[in-house]
């Protein structure tokens, strides 16, 4: 596992991260909808990325999503990396704009085609990459620890 706090490889048998001292019990019991939560009232100190997938987030919808929808960047969405989606879904969006212009002449058709090239390629490119890292468990999900709930008067 690694420590989603210093990115430190946290050996099997140990109970704390033997940099940081951060226990992995409280990795385990981490929160996906915290870190939504805590994103939401721009509290981001508060949420760290961990490779670990934590128990309010579903393995098989992540890669399914990911895979069947992956280049709108729904599996982003899904977890709650917001800026990753926005940037899939605006680059696939674009690619298709640029595709269907009209072709008037030569120079126009061509540069078209390479913005949307660009574009689609950005987008095909994450959207692969991430299913080989959900696949090998190396997917980054925003998380919060147990114990950095977020304050009463703010849910």
């Amino acid at each position: 596992m690694i420590c989603p706090k210093c990115g430190n490889k946290i050996p099997q048998d140990s109970a704390t991260c033997s940099y940081c001292k951060l226990r992995v019990d409280s990795i385990i019991t981490a929160s996906n909808e915290e870190a939504k939560r805590a994103i939401k009232f721009k509290q981001k100190d508060r949420v760290l990325m961990s490779t670990y997938i934590p128990k309010d987030v579903s393995k098989t919808k992540l890669l399914l999503l990911c895979i069947f929808l992956g280049w709108t960047g729904a599996h982003c969405f899904y977890v709650g990396r917001m800026v990753k989606a926005f940037i899939m879904l605006v680059s696939m969006i674009l690619s298709i704009v640029f595709v269907c212009i009209p072709e008037t002449w030569i120079l126009h058709a061509y540069l078209s085609g390479v913005v949307a090239g660009i574009f689609g390629f950005i987008c095909v490119f994450n959207w692969w990459f991430d299913i080989l890292l959900i696949c090998f468990n190396k997917f980054k999900i925003p998380v919060v620890l147990k114990g950095y709930e977020m304050p009463k008067e703010m849910q």
